[in-house]
């Protein structure tokens, strides 16, 4: 797999998309690249050969009729083509609003999805993704090139202290290095550890000498990287050692982004923060060009007092768990009030250092491709964390439901370099819904308009909506998924609208059978059994629908309530900030 440099595949790229005569050329006072005409030759400006990159795909969707809705495919509708353009310059450099947007990649890299991920990240201006160190340790060296000739920064990180320490090389020459939980040997446990694995006891000096050590050598084994991550494994069970204790602060009801079985947790920011800044510090010293990256998330998510981002270091704010029914900064919203109070804290912690948000425009945890249009709300939060000194946004991703969410990562592309919505918007409907664009608004209004009436607050999983609106709404959605998936049968997501529409229907059936005591194995089974048929050839489901769905047949099965679709935490919540509020009052 050859990879030339990204101006000579922009060369490429424009023979192969657009034809015809094109200069390119660099200009690095250019905020980014500039597209004009003159005298029937093409003319590409840019501050760089990834943005001379960008701009052929752009002037290929502008003007000569491609859309690059999803990887692995390039649609060419020759009635979008664009005739008689006029002389002078078509599109004019405009800045994006951030360093960085991209992608989270949270399984292995495949030998053929993988290029066509790269792929699609060039041509929609993503240059960043964030991968667990475990996969990127397979990732070839031929495809290490073809990302960086996409001009795409790939970080090693994520979840990754047990990658780094794992217990069965350390745990019997070093026990100091890993979590002590009192609670395993009948002293009560600190509250909120509720799901463990085998974290880190970071206040631990040696460990600190240790990660860094293990960072450096990741590093050094694949020199082509400029940034690295640390962070816990995914979950609670951290350290409850004398030391860690005294870092810990209580639960202060600051915020709602756990279910309810923890709602009593406590917040691990210092102990984590100054673990951060200690082996950035020794990172530092031997590799001042590399970066580390590290999350803040659940009960780690503000910064400890005191704490500074300084060059160097760069912190991944995560809004898990946010409310999708109100912008991030509206006040009327208790849900997001937290990670609004999150992100200012961090504007304020910059001193060199960089900001990055850690989102999930894919349906939060569950991946239960359920409706999420996260489309004008993304513009106006991104251009309020560009108000806020933000550098970059990410998102979790599966290529499994792009149907579903590749809307949103369109839009996401589209948000972070300060297009307008609008425009976006009418791309979107005109190239996935050729003839039919106005029965395509009016179903997704259809789809927004269920989703809106959800009173209050809502964290999209299946409890939180299946609880809240009735069968007759999804029901009503059905006709005109019918009618534009049998009408656009070979466009994506056109042609997945009535399976998905169906989709949502069973399991709203299935939904209410569980909160009516009244489901069985097999009626589990057989909507398992559907989804598999049915999800050939689509891209609707991810994996973990079925892992979630056989974990809740398990449940079925031992006769107890299903783990996972809790529809009491909002309401736990909101008691909780009721009871603050009055204690407030008192």
């Amino acid at each position: 797999m050859s990879s030339p440099s990204p101006l000579a595949l922009s060369r490429q790229e424009f023979h192969r998309l657009c034809g015809g005569q094109a200069r390119f050329s660099l200009d690095p006072n250019l905020p980014s690249f500039e597209i004009a005409l003159k005298q029937g030759c093409w003319h590409f400006s840019a501050p760089t050969e990834t943005e001379l990159l960008y701009a052929v795909y752009d002037c290929a969707e502008r003007f000569f009729g491609y859309d690059f809705f999803e990887p692995g495919t390039e649609n060419f509708d020759p009635s979008r083509v664009k005739h008689d353009l006029p002389e002078g310059i078509l599109v004019p450099a405009k800045g994006p609003l951030f360093r960085y947007c991209g992608f989270i990649q949270e399984f292995p890299f495949d030998l053929k999805e993988t290029p066509e991920l790269f792929d699609f990240m060039a041509k929609n201006k993503l240059n960043y993704l964030l991968v667990w160190m475990k996969y990127y340790d397979e990732l070839p060296r031929e495809l290490k090139e073809y990302a960086a000739s996409r001009g795409i920064i790939i970080e090693s990180g994520h979840h990754n202290f047990e990658y780094l320490i794992p217990y069965e090389k350390y745990g019997k020459t070093h026990p100091e290095y890993f979590a002590v939980r009192p609670g395993r040997d009948g002293e009560k446990a600190l509250p909120g550890v509720t799901h463990v694995s085998h974290q880190l006891c970071t206040t631990e000096p040696g460990l600190r000498e240790e990660v860094a050590r293990q960072l450096l050598a990741h590093a050094e084994k694949h020199p082509e990287l400029s940034r690295i991550g640390l962070n816990p494994n995914d979950g609670f069970g951290w350290c409850e050692c004398d030391r860690c204790r005294q870092y810990y602060q209580p639960d202060d009801h600051r915020k709602c982004n756990v279910p309810a079985h923890a709602v009593n947790y406590f917040y691990a920011e210092k102990a984590y923060d100054e673990f951060i800044g200690s082996v950035a510090e020794k990172i530092r010293r031997k590799r001042p060009d590399l970066t580390l990256n590290f999350f803040g998330y659940v009960n780690y998510s503000s910064p400890a007092e005191n704490f500074r981002l300084t060059p160097g270091i760069s912190i991944q704010l995560a809004n898990y768990w946010r409310c999708v029914q109100h912008d991030l900064a509206d006040p009327a919203c208790p849900t997001n009030g937290g990670f609004l109070n999150d992100l200012l804290n961090w504007e304020k912690a910059k001193d060199g250092g960089e900001l990055m948000i850690y989102e999930y425009y894919m349906g939060i945890n569950f991946y239960m491709s359920l409706p999420l249009l996260f489309w004008k709300r993304m513009f106006d939060e991104f251009q309020f964390y560009f108000d806020h000194r933000t550098d970059g946004v990410l998102t979790q991703f599966q290529p499994g439901h792009w149907s579903i969410y590749g809307n949103n990562y369109r839009f996401m592309a589209a948000a972070a370099r300060g297009e307008c919505f609008e425009t976006a918007r009418q791309r979107f409907f005109n190239s996935r819904f050729p003839g039919l664009v106005r029965e395509a608004e009016a179903f997704f209004a259809q789809v927004q308009e269920l989703v809106d009436s959800v009173n209050g607050c809502h964290i999209p999983t299946p409890a939180s909506l299946f609880s809240r609106i009735r069968l007759e709404q999804l029901e009503a959605l059905l006709p005109p998924a019918r009618r534009i998936s049998r009408k656009l049968p070979d466009i994506r997501p056109a042609a997945d609208l009535e399976c998905w529409v169906r989709y949502l229907i069973r399991f709203k059936k299935i939904y209410d059978s569980e909160m009516e005591q009244r489901i069985t194995v097999r009626e589990m089974q057989a909507f398992r059994n559907w989804i598999t048929r049915s999800g050939r050839g689509r891209r609707l489901f991810a994996l973990p629908v079925q892992h979630y769905l056989k974990l809740w047949q398990q449940d079925i099965r031992e006769k107890r309530p299903c783990r996972f679709f809790d529809v009491d935490w909002p309401a736990e919540f909101r008691r909780r900030q009721e009871e603050a509020a009055a204690g407030q009052k008192a």
